[in-house]
Parts: structure tokens; sequence; C-alpha cells
């Protein structure tokens, strides 16, 4: 595969993990209407699929 493929999605996973953790800390701080752990969960959702992809599909790809 193409090496700059495969950089653009590495820079998508981590951007979309960095947004994720921007999400969190501003539902902690600002003034939020509706339930933060609801939010919480859904925006940590964010994480677990780039991690994983960073990990495992990275090494499919390559292949």
């Amino acid at each position: 595969m193409h090496p700059i493929l495969i950089l653009t999605f590495i820079i998508i996973a981590f951007l979309s993990v960095i947004t994720t953790f921007r999400a969190i800390y501003l539902i902690l701080t600002k003034e939020f209407k509706g339930d933060k752990t609801t939010w919480i969960l859904i925006s940590m959702i964010g994480i677990i699929g780039p991690i994983i992809w960073i990990t495992k599909g990275k090494k499919l790809l390559s292949k």
C-alpha cells in the first residue's frame, strides 16, 4: 500500500484521539446542559476505534 495513504490514516486516527480528549475536557470544565457522564462515554467511543486501528489495522494494511 502507498505510504502516504497509511500516514494519512494514522494522522486522522491521532486527530480523532486528540479531539476526543479535548471534548472530554470541555465537557468537564464548561457549563454543560445534559448528563455529563453520558457525553463522556460517547466521546470515549471516539478513542477506542482509532487506537484499535493504530494497533491492529495498520498491520493488516502493510501486509
